[in-house]
């Protein structure tokens, strides 16, 4: 099918994702999103998750054509005003505006449908560090042993997260994901959303490995999704913690196979500063234990590894 347009189409994106994005050469604000046959699904759960958000009048891409029959949908195009693009300047006020627009999209009741950011589901992402990343060091027999050693604590803390899944989680929520268009910012990539933490997305965005956010204006974020929301501020610290460090060795693990599977080294170069922010998060109070853990395996020549 993609053969049929060549002449039409060029790639604008698809590097980390099963989809890629063409735009018309000839047609103004339209994007085709083309998916392998094995992962339609993918487009179909993106098609109907915007469409939601939309209906709840949170800017996402409009489907104007949908077939995944032949794998593919065209949407509306937003542009190219990524957050990204803008916030070199007057980061904590760019990042303000996003948290208003997160805090609308957590008032919206989830559709029933959307599955639910299970214990499943953080521990299968929580072992693709194990599988990808630590390899790079250990053997199997001492990789058994961390996995094991980082589990028995880890995963009681965060099994305690899992009674404030209520909200939508876009699961993604980083400043290349977010768009800004006609003046207001919109949310790309939102296939994978589940119920989740509140905390969830709040957390991507304040602990963006895209992006070095200092620690003072990291908390003036934190400060003010609490007080846009009112919610009790020591239980929600603890779970942001706890899922800050979930999801940063998740990262770890998904840039290394990206890089070991798909020959895509631009990955290697957000690796110091999750590393950076996985000590910061460790250094909460409730998870002492924790950090010795990775103080005892994880040494600053792992941390600091050249990998280029």
């Amino acid at each position: 099918m993609l053969e049929k347009l060549n002449n039409d189409i060029y790639l604008v994106a698809g590097d980390a994702s099963p989809r890629k994005f063409y735009r018309f050469k000839n047609k103004k604000k339209q994007i085709l999103v083309y998916c392998k046959k094995d992962k339609k699904n993918n487009l179909e759960n993106y098609s109907k998750i915007n469409e939601f958000l939309i209906s709840n009048k949170i800017k996402a891409p409009k489907t104007i054509k949908k077939n995944i029959k032949n794998n593919f949908i065209i949407i509306e195009d937003l542009g190219n005003n990524l957050v990204k693009n803008v916030i070199k300047k007057n980061k904590v006020n760019h990042f303000k505006n996003v948290i208003d627009e997160l805090v609308k999209l957590q008032k919206i009741k989830p559709k029933k449908k959307l599955p639910k950011y299970s214990m499943k589901l953080l521990q299968t992402e929580m072992n693709l560090f194990y599988k990808w990343y630590l390899p790079e060091f250990f053997s199997k027999k001492k990789i058994r042993e961390i996995q094991k050693t980082i589990n028995n604590y880890f995963l009681k803390l965060l099994k305690k997260t899992i009674k404030s899944n209520k909200v939508f989680v876009h699961r993604d929520f980083h400043i290349e994901n977010l768009i800004i268009h006609n003046r207001k910012i919109g949310f790309l990539d939102t296939q994978d959303a589940v119920i989740g933490h509140p905390a969830y997305d709040l957390m991507s965005l304040v602990d963006d490995v895209r992006v070095n956010i200092s620690q003072s204006d990291q908390s003036k974020l934190i400060k003010y999704y609490l007080k846009k929301t009112k919610i009790k501020q020591n239980d929600f610290l603890f779970d942001f913690h706890i899922l800050s460090v979930q999801r940063l060795l998740k990262i770890l693990g998904i840039f290394l196979r990206l890089y070991r599977c798909d020959n895509k080294e631009k990955y290697l170069k957000y690796l110091p500063r999750t590393w950076s922010l996985l000590k910061l998060r460790l250094k909460y109070n409730e998870l002492k234990e924790l950090n010795l853990i990775f103080k005892k395996y994880f040494s600053n020549k792992i941390i600091r590894k050249k990998w280029k």
